[in-house]
């Protein structure tokens, strides 16, 4: 019984993850897909050539984008109501891969209502600025062009030097299509 409940669950999936990879590899080809969430809606660009996902929320008054170059291992996230952008290091243990984000957010519309998010990174602006937005890759020179620029560290990586301190009532959060809620908060004075 086994055996051929793994062949009929075999050739019934097949088609649909030979078009899935199809659209997510392959020379010069972008996903592109509009994600439920709860109720609004992101969506979802995933360039496979150049190791890059784009996700944008435009539901509310809160829009942002945000962009994770897995090429380069930086995040940027542009906030559109405070027209400002934060480049960060990319948490891998954190962020999902690359070539699951599409099957991930696919599932992530089955949860109706409110966002649930199920992991989280949580980052601290500095007063750093960026001024050379090159290095981080064509598409987060892009979307931060123009705008004010800052760095943003994880919190779970300040295990040198001194403790930073943030309130947590100055945190923006993004919530990404049900899988990752992305926290940029001001440091405070101790």
């Amino acid at each position: 019984f086994q055996i051929v409940a793994t062949v009929l669950l075999g050739l019934l999936l097949t088609p649909a993850l030979a078009q899935y990879f199809q659209n997510v590899k392959g020379v010069n080809k972008l996903f592109h897909k509009r994600i439920n969430i709860g109720i609004g809606y992101q969506t979802l660009t995933i360039d496979s050539e150049r190791l890059v996902a784009i996700i944008e929320d435009r539901s509310n008054q809160q829009a942002w984008k945000t962009v994770w170059n897995y090429d380069t291992g930086f995040i940027a996230s542009k906030l559109l109501s405070q027209n400002v952008c934060y480049i960060s290091r990319m948490d891998t243990l954190v962020m999902p891969a690359l070539n699951s984000i599409a099957v991930l957010a696919e599932e992530s519309q089955a949860v109706k209502g409110e966002r649930v998010v199920t992991k989280s990174v949580r980052y601290i602006i500095s007063d750093r600025r960026i001024r050379d937005l090159q290095s981080y890759g064509p598409e987060i020179y892009s979307l931060c062009r123009g705008l004010s620029t800052y760095l943003a560290y994880d919190v779970q990586q300040q295990h040198t030097g001194p403790q930073v301190w943030y309130n947590p009532n100055s945190c923006y959060r993004l919530d990404v299509l049900n899988l990752l809620g992305i926290d940029y908060c001001q440091a405070g004075s101790v």
